[in-house]
């Protein structure tokens, strides 16, 4: 019934069976829990992970992987790192799925040393160990390391998955590695028979994308409908990145319009729109898409960001100054800021003295 009501968002019913029962084994609080992450309540999962380690029965090694998952989803380090080290003491360590989730949550966490040390001592590894060392080293722009630890999973007997290739081709689109980006793509589809999935074709336009082969980009949108999907929003999205970064503003009204056909409510694109037309002096487009924006109601989220200092989390929007350092961490910034230009001044003169030299 637990499973059940969470299943169905039913957070408060699933809640309300818990408490109501007279013994919770194992399995009600890892079900609770798992349910709780599943509904994006991580830290009231945590909260209640410290509630079974107190009055509950033990942990095992379900409980672990859950805790472990939330950890990354939040993501928080200290917390991540107190939960392997219980696990290393209740000995649970050497399961392959407590290992994979301690290697996701270093990843997911920006810690890529502890991540790869502790995919390292796994005895045994399987497709999501892979995956997970694989798309860490990919998100966080180690993309010709992520490509060798492919290389690695392929000299096994495990066998890659449409998650792996979306950690290969991300990889390829952060390392800026056109080439082998469209030789994984075909390899992808035939030697391992994988349909590509909007992941994947989002990975390729992002990759062709980055390094202004728009034409390109659009042909393999062609290609794309063709294999009969419809394009979704994020890979039109991608495409206006791309238009963005090298001004092609054509091409860029066409993707902002399609995603906006498919997400009206999407206020970034709207924001990327105007500022494209404003970059080339259409100020009356601008204010057109401006005027839509308000007229539909759409309001700009605020963007959000947070850091841990001594086992703290500090959150920042955008605009906000309500942080009671607020003072002290903008005159840091201004510092560092004027610093950065002295340097980059410095670096100008030295080389306008070096041409000069010639």
């Amino acid at each position: 019934m637990i499973v059940g009501y969470l299943g169905i968002g039913e957070v408060g019913s699933a809640i309300e069976l818990l408490e109501s029962m007279p013994t919770r084994d194992t399995a009600a609080w890892n079900a609770t829990i798992f349910g709780l992450s599943e509904n994006d309540l991580g830290e009231e999962g945590l909260k209640l992970f410290i509630r079974m380690k107190e009055s509950g029965p033990s942990p095992d090694k379900n409980t672990f992987t859950s805790v472990l998952t939330i950890c990354s989803d939040l993501p928080t380090l200290h917390l991540g790192r107190q939960t392997h080290a219980l696990t290393v003491k209740a000995g649970f360590d050497h399961f392959v799925a407590v290992s994979n989730a301690m290697v996701t949550m270093y990843s997911r966490c920006g810690n890529m040393d502890f991540a790869l040390l502790e995919f390292s001592c796994m005895k045994s590894r399987d497709v999501i160990s892979w995956n997970s060392i694989i798309c860490g080293f990919a998100h966080h722009g180690n993309g010709e390391v992520a490509l060798e630890m492919f290389e690695q999973m392929r000299s096994t007997d495990v066998q890659p998955n449409h998650i792996t290739f979306v950690g290969v081709l991300s990889a390829c689109s952060h390392a800026g590695l056109v080439d082998q980006g469209r030789f994984y793509f075909h390899m992808m589809r035939c030697k391992y028979f994988i349909e590509p999935t909007t992941e994947h074709y989002t990975c390729v336009v992002d990759l062709l994308g980055r390094f202004g082969l728009i034409d390109e980009a659009m042909s393999f949108l062609d290609e794309m409908r063709a294999d009969g999907f419809e394009i979704p929003a994020s890979v039109w999205g991608a495409l206006l990145g791309a238009c963005r970064i090298h001004k092609n503003v054509e091409v860029g009204e066409i993707a902002g319009e399609k995603v906006l056909d498919i997400e009206p409510g999407n206020s970034g694109i709207i924001l990327i729109l105007a500022e494209m037309y404003l970059s080339i002096g259409r100020k009356e487009d601008a204010e057109r898409i401006w005027t839509r924006m308000k007229e539909k109601g759409v309001k700009k989220q605020p963007g959000c960001s947070w850091i841990e200092v001594n086992n703290i989390g500090h959150v920042f929007l955008s605009g906000d100054k309500s942080h009671p350092k607020f003072c002290r961490i903008y005159s840091v910034l201004e510092l560092l800021h004027t610093e950065i230009e002295a340097e980059i001044a410095k670096s100008n003169a030295a080389s306008f003295q070096h041409v000069k030299v010639a």
